[in-house]
Protein backbone atom coordinates (compact mmCIF):
# COMPACT_ATOMS: atom_id res chain seq x y z
CA UNK A 1 0.00 0.00 0.00
CA UNK A 2 3.05 2.12 0.77
CA UNK A 3 4.78 2.23 -2.51
CA UNK A 4 2.02 3.14 -4.82
CA UNK A 5 0.90 5.58 -2.78
CA UNK A 6 4.55 7.21 -2.54
CA UNK A 7 5.05 7.20 -6.20
CA UNK A 8 1.83 9.40 -6.51
CA UNK A 9 2.56 11.98 -4.09
CA UNK A 10 6.14 12.93 -4.88
CA UNK A 11 6.66 15.54 -7.47
CA UNK A 12 9.91 17.11 -9.02
CA UNK A 13 10.03 20.03 -11.26
CA UNK A 14 13.35 20.55 -13.51
CA UNK A 15 14.75 23.64 -14.46
CA UNK A 16 13.74 23.29 -18.08
CA UNK A 17 10.19 22.46 -16.61
CA UNK A 18 10.03 18.58 -16.63
CA UNK A 19 7.68 17.58 -13.96
CA UNK A 20 8.31 14.04 -12.64
CA UNK A 21 5.04 13.29 -11.29
CA UNK A 22 6.26 9.11 -11.69
CA UNK A 23 9.07 7.02 -12.07
CA UNK A 24 8.34 6.71 -16.07
CA UNK A 25 8.99 9.46 -18.68
CA UNK A 26 5.51 9.26 -19.83
CA UNK A 27 4.01 10.47 -16.66
CA UNK A 28 6.78 13.60 -17.35
CA UNK A 29 4.98 17.01 -18.26
CA UNK A 30 5.74 20.06 -19.65
CA UNK A 31 4.31 24.35 -18.88
CA UNK A 32 2.53 25.55 -16.35
CA UNK A 33 -0.34 23.49 -14.35
CA UNK A 34 -4.12 24.08 -15.17
CA UNK A 35 -4.92 27.34 -14.47
CA UNK A 36 -6.55 30.07 -16.33
CA UNK A 37 -4.83 33.53 -17.55
CA UNK A 38 -2.26 35.42 -15.06
CA UNK A 39 -2.90 32.54 -13.12
CA UNK A 40 -1.06 30.54 -15.42
CA UNK A 41 1.46 32.51 -16.18
CA UNK A 42 2.81 33.10 -12.42
CA UNK A 43 2.47 29.21 -12.01
CA UNK A 44 4.74 29.00 -14.78
CA UNK A 45 7.05 31.25 -13.46
CA UNK A 46 7.31 30.52 -10.12
CA UNK A 47 7.81 26.93 -11.30
CA UNK A 48 10.61 27.63 -13.78
CA UNK A 49 8.14 25.49 -16.34
CA UNK A 50 9.10 25.48 -20.07
CA UNK A 51 6.62 28.15 -22.17
CA UNK A 52 4.25 27.32 -24.55
CA UNK A 53 5.05 29.96 -26.96
CA UNK A 54 6.58 29.04 -30.38
CA UNK A 55 9.18 31.97 -31.20
CA UNK A 56 7.09 34.08 -33.84
CA UNK A 57 7.99 33.69 -37.37
CA UNK A 58 9.68 30.59 -36.58
CA UNK A 59 9.54 27.45 -39.30
CA UNK A 60 10.72 23.69 -39.63
CA UNK A 61 12.62 25.00 -42.85
CA UNK A 62 14.11 28.00 -40.95
CA UNK A 63 15.09 25.64 -38.02
CA UNK A 64 16.68 23.21 -40.85
CA UNK A 65 18.93 26.00 -42.20
CA UNK A 66 19.95 26.88 -38.71
CA UNK A 67 20.98 23.29 -37.88
CA UNK A 68 22.88 23.55 -41.08
CA UNK A 69 24.50 26.72 -40.33
CA UNK A 70 25.44 25.59 -37.02
CA UNK A 71 26.95 21.94 -37.99
CA UNK A 72 29.28 24.24 -40.68
CA UNK A 73 30.94 26.15 -37.32
CA UNK A 74 31.18 22.52 -35.33
CA UNK A 75 33.12 20.99 -37.76
CA UNK A 76 35.61 23.74 -37.36
CA UNK A 77 35.80 23.59 -33.43
CA UNK A 78 38.02 21.72 -31.70
CA UNK A 79 35.29 19.40 -29.87
CA UNK A 80 34.28 17.97 -32.70
CA UNK A 81 37.72 17.02 -34.02
CA UNK A 82 38.26 15.74 -30.29
CA UNK A 83 35.28 13.47 -30.67
CA UNK A 84 36.14 12.33 -34.30
CA UNK A 85 39.75 10.94 -33.03
CA UNK A 86 37.86 8.84 -30.24
CA UNK A 87 35.60 7.77 -32.92
CA UNK A 88 37.81 6.91 -35.99
CA UNK A 89 39.74 4.53 -32.91
CA UNK A 90 37.36 1.76 -33.83
CA UNK A 91 35.00 -0.27 -35.90
CA UNK A 92 31.44 0.14 -35.32
CA UNK A 93 28.29 -2.00 -36.12
CA UNK A 94 25.12 0.53 -34.79
CA UNK A 95 21.77 0.45 -36.09
CA UNK A 96 19.92 3.26 -33.96
CA UNK A 97 20.60 6.12 -32.42
CA UNK A 98 18.46 7.26 -29.73
CA UNK A 99 18.10 10.93 -28.31
CA UNK A 100 16.60 11.28 -25.14
CA UNK A 101 15.57 14.30 -23.34
CA UNK A 102 17.43 17.07 -25.59
CA UNK A 103 14.68 19.96 -25.30
CA UNK A 104 12.77 21.83 -27.34
CA UNK A 105 14.06 23.86 -30.56
CA UNK A 106 11.33 26.11 -31.16
CA UNK A 107 9.51 27.57 -27.55
CA UNK A 108 10.32 30.77 -27.01
CA UNK A 109 12.92 30.43 -24.72
CA UNK A 110 16.66 30.83 -24.64
CA UNK A 111 17.71 27.23 -24.06
CA UNK A 112 16.55 26.18 -27.53
CA UNK A 113 20.09 27.13 -28.54
CA UNK A 114 21.71 24.77 -26.36
CA UNK A 115 19.07 22.02 -27.81
CA UNK A 116 20.29 22.91 -31.07
CA UNK A 117 23.75 22.52 -30.78
CA UNK A 118 23.32 19.13 -28.74
CA UNK A 119 21.35 18.20 -32.25
CA UNK A 120 24.39 19.15 -34.12
CA UNK A 121 26.49 16.57 -32.00
CA UNK A 122 24.12 14.05 -31.80
CA UNK A 123 23.99 14.12 -36.12
CA UNK A 124 27.65 14.18 -36.64
CA UNK A 125 28.49 10.98 -34.51
CA UNK A 126 25.17 9.63 -36.71
CA UNK A 127 26.92 10.73 -39.78
CA UNK A 128 30.10 9.30 -38.91
CA UNK A 129 28.75 6.00 -38.22
CA UNK A 130 26.78 5.61 -41.23
CA UNK A 131 30.16 6.04 -42.97
CA UNK A 132 31.57 2.74 -42.19
CA UNK A 133 28.18 0.88 -41.28
CA UNK A 134 24.08 0.11 -42.02
CA UNK A 135 21.27 2.97 -42.51
CA UNK A 136 21.43 4.00 -38.76
CA UNK A 137 17.85 4.42 -38.06
CA UNK A 138 16.88 7.99 -35.48
CA UNK A 139 14.71 7.83 -32.63
CA UNK A 140 14.24 10.84 -30.32
CA UNK A 141 11.97 11.60 -27.30
CA UNK A 142 11.18 14.76 -25.15
CA UNK A 143 8.12 15.71 -23.93
CA UNK A 144 8.57 19.78 -24.35
CA UNK A 145 8.66 19.18 -28.01
CA UNK A 146 5.85 20.98 -29.43
CA UNK A 147 4.61 20.24 -33.44
CA UNK A 148 7.14 22.62 -34.76
CA UNK A 149 9.87 20.45 -33.38
CA UNK A 150 8.35 17.37 -35.03
CA UNK A 151 8.00 18.82 -38.21
CA UNK A 152 11.57 20.31 -38.26
CA UNK A 153 12.63 16.54 -36.82
CA UNK A 154 11.42 14.90 -39.72
CA UNK A 155 13.45 17.12 -42.58
CA UNK A 156 16.47 15.17 -40.57
CA UNK A 157 14.28 11.60 -40.63
CA UNK A 158 14.53 11.39 -36.57
CA UNK A 159 11.21 9.66 -35.57
CA UNK A 160 9.38 11.21 -32.32
CA UNK A 161 8.37 8.48 -29.43
CA UNK A 162 5.71 9.25 -27.83
CA UNK A 163 7.10 6.82 -24.79
CA UNK A 164 9.12 3.92 -24.54
CA UNK A 165 12.39 4.72 -26.58
CA UNK A 166 14.37 2.96 -24.62
CA UNK A 167 12.79 -0.22 -26.40
CA UNK A 168 14.95 1.35 -29.18
CA UNK A 169 18.27 0.50 -26.61
CA UNK A 170 19.71 -2.33 -28.19
CA UNK A 171 23.59 -3.79 -27.49
CA UNK A 172 24.15 -1.88 -31.46
CA UNK A 173 22.68 1.26 -30.57
CA UNK A 174 24.01 4.74 -29.75
CA UNK A 175 22.53 6.73 -26.90
CA UNK A 176 22.63 10.50 -26.93
CA UNK A 177 21.01 12.09 -23.34
CA UNK A 178 22.30 15.48 -22.75
CA UNK A 179 22.39 16.17 -18.69
CA UNK A 180 19.59 13.68 -18.05
CA UNK A 181 19.06 13.55 -14.37
CA UNK A 182 20.81 9.92 -13.46
CA UNK A 183 17.71 8.89 -11.21
CA UNK A 184 15.65 9.33 -14.36
CA UNK A 185 18.61 7.98 -16.89
CA UNK A 186 19.51 5.25 -14.98
CA UNK A 187 16.48 3.29 -13.96
CA UNK A 188 14.58 4.33 -17.05
CA UNK A 189 16.44 4.35 -20.08
CA UNK A 190 19.74 2.38 -18.99
CA UNK A 191 18.68 -0.49 -17.13
CA UNK A 192 18.82 -3.70 -18.67
CA UNK A 193 20.73 -2.22 -21.59
CA UNK A 194 23.90 -2.10 -23.28
CA UNK A 195 24.50 0.22 -25.95
CA UNK A 196 27.70 0.07 -27.51
CA UNK A 197 27.99 3.75 -27.43
CA UNK A 198 26.66 6.81 -25.36
CA UNK A 199 27.63 10.07 -25.37
CA UNK A 200 25.97 12.56 -22.55
CA UNK A 201 26.99 13.21 -18.49
CA UNK A 202 29.08 11.01 -16.85
CA UNK A 203 28.01 7.58 -14.70
CA UNK A 204 28.39 7.13 -11.28
CA UNK A 205 28.94 4.50 -9.22
CA UNK A 206 27.99 6.27 -6.25
CA UNK A 207 25.24 9.37 -6.15
CA UNK A 208 24.58 9.77 -2.46
CA UNK A 209 26.43 13.35 -2.57
CA UNK A 210 24.01 14.34 -5.22
CA UNK A 211 20.35 12.67 -3.77
CA UNK A 212 19.21 15.91 -2.11
CA UNK A 213 15.46 14.97 -2.30
CA UNK A 214 13.53 12.19 -1.51
CA UNK A 215 12.68 10.78 -5.22
CA UNK A 216 16.43 10.50 -5.33
CA UNK A 217 16.88 9.09 -2.13
CA UNK A 218 14.14 6.36 -3.21
CA UNK A 219 16.61 5.71 -6.49
CA UNK A 220 20.21 5.71 -4.78
CA UNK A 221 20.49 2.34 -4.19
CA UNK A 222 19.36 1.32 -7.27
CA UNK A 223 20.97 3.89 -9.30
CA UNK A 224 24.52 2.81 -7.49
CA UNK A 225 24.01 -0.69 -8.47
CA UNK A 226 23.32 0.16 -11.88
CA UNK A 227 26.07 2.69 -12.36
CA UNK A 228 28.52 0.15 -11.15
CA UNK A 229 27.15 -2.47 -13.80
CA UNK A 230 27.39 0.05 -16.59
CA UNK A 231 31.38 0.93 -15.35
CA UNK A 232 32.36 -2.21 -15.47
CA UNK A 233 32.53 -2.87 -19.31
CA UNK A 234 33.09 0.67 -20.53
CA UNK A 235 35.71 2.87 -21.38
CA UNK A 236 35.44 6.63 -21.17
CA UNK A 237 36.56 10.09 -22.45
CA UNK A 238 35.83 13.18 -21.54
CA UNK A 239 34.72 16.04 -24.32
CA UNK A 240 36.81 19.03 -25.21
CA UNK A 241 35.30 22.47 -24.26
CA UNK A 242 32.92 23.75 -26.86
CA UNK A 243 33.85 27.21 -27.31
CA UNK A 244 30.60 27.84 -29.40
CA UNK A 245 28.59 27.88 -26.75
CA UNK A 246 29.40 27.43 -22.72
CA UNK A 247 26.13 25.56 -21.58
CA UNK A 248 25.81 23.08 -24.49
CA UNK A 249 28.22 20.37 -24.45
CA UNK A 250 30.79 21.11 -21.51
CA UNK A 251 31.44 18.42 -19.26
CA UNK A 252 29.92 15.46 -22.08
CA UNK A 253 32.04 12.10 -21.75
CA UNK A 254 31.95 9.19 -24.14
CA UNK A 255 31.78 5.31 -23.27
CA UNK A 256 32.17 2.75 -25.20
CA UNK A 257 32.08 -0.93 -24.44
CA UNK A 258 35.23 -2.79 -24.08
CA UNK A 259 36.24 -4.96 -26.80
CA UNK A 260 35.91 -8.99 -25.74
CA UNK A 261 39.44 -9.31 -24.70
CA UNK A 262 39.00 -6.12 -22.12
CA UNK A 263 41.04 -4.17 -24.18
CA UNK A 264 40.25 -0.39 -25.42
CA UNK A 265 39.69 -0.74 -29.07
CA UNK A 266 42.61 0.58 -30.17
CA UNK A 267 42.55 3.75 -28.13
CA UNK A 268 45.58 4.51 -26.88
CA UNK A 269 45.79 4.91 -22.66
CA UNK A 270 47.68 7.95 -23.06
CA UNK A 271 44.67 9.65 -24.54
CA UNK A 272 42.52 8.95 -22.62
CA UNK A 273 41.29 11.55 -19.62
CA UNK A 274 40.91 10.70 -16.43
CA UNK A 275 37.59 11.12 -14.92
CA UNK A 276 37.69 12.68 -11.10
CA UNK A 277 33.80 13.10 -10.53
CA UNK A 278 34.96 16.98 -10.39
CA UNK A 279 32.49 17.92 -12.84
CA UNK A 280 29.68 16.08 -11.98
CA UNK A 281 28.13 18.48 -10.02
CA UNK A 282 27.76 20.76 -13.26
CA UNK A 283 27.03 17.42 -15.26
CA UNK A 284 25.12 15.11 -13.43
CA UNK A 285 23.21 16.82 -10.55
CA UNK A 286 22.48 20.37 -12.26
CA UNK A 287 19.98 18.30 -14.02
CA UNK A 288 18.86 16.93 -17.90
CA UNK A 289 18.92 20.50 -18.75
CA UNK A 290 19.99 23.20 -16.33
CA UNK A 291 23.45 22.64 -17.88
CA UNK A 292 25.84 24.71 -16.58
CA UNK A 293 23.02 27.67 -15.44
CA UNK A 294 25.45 28.69 -12.71
CA UNK A 295 28.33 29.54 -14.53
CA UNK A 296 28.10 32.95 -16.33
CA UNK A 297 28.71 34.06 -20.21
CA UNK A 298 31.71 35.54 -19.40
CA UNK A 299 33.49 33.45 -16.74
CA UNK A 300 32.37 30.75 -19.67
CA UNK A 301 34.62 32.85 -22.47
CA UNK A 302 34.22 35.57 -24.57
CA UNK A 303 33.63 33.57 -27.56
CA UNK A 304 30.09 31.86 -26.76
CA UNK A 305 27.21 32.72 -28.83
CA UNK A 306 24.59 34.56 -27.19
CA UNK A 307 21.13 33.29 -26.67
CA UNK A 308 18.75 35.71 -27.82
CA UNK A 309 15.15 35.03 -26.56
CA UNK A 310 13.71 36.59 -30.16
CA UNK A 311 15.99 34.61 -32.65
CA UNK A 312 14.46 33.27 -35.38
Amino acid sequence: MGGRGRIKRQQVNTDDGWTVITHGLSKLSVGAKKGKGSSQRHNAAQTNSMPTAIVDGLTAEKMLQDFHNRTEKWKTTACAQHLKSVLVRREWDVNEAVCIGIGSFSRDWEHRHRAMWQLVLFMSVVSYLRESGPEVKLYAQEPAFADLDHKFLSLLSIHVCAEDIATYITPRSFVFSPFVDWYILLPIFLKGKDPVLYVGNEILDDYEAFAQSEEKRERLGECNELGREWLEKRDVVRLGEFEMHPHALNGMVVYWVEDENGGDNGLEASSKEKLDGSTIGQANDRGRMTGAEGQSEEAAGKNAEPEPKTEK
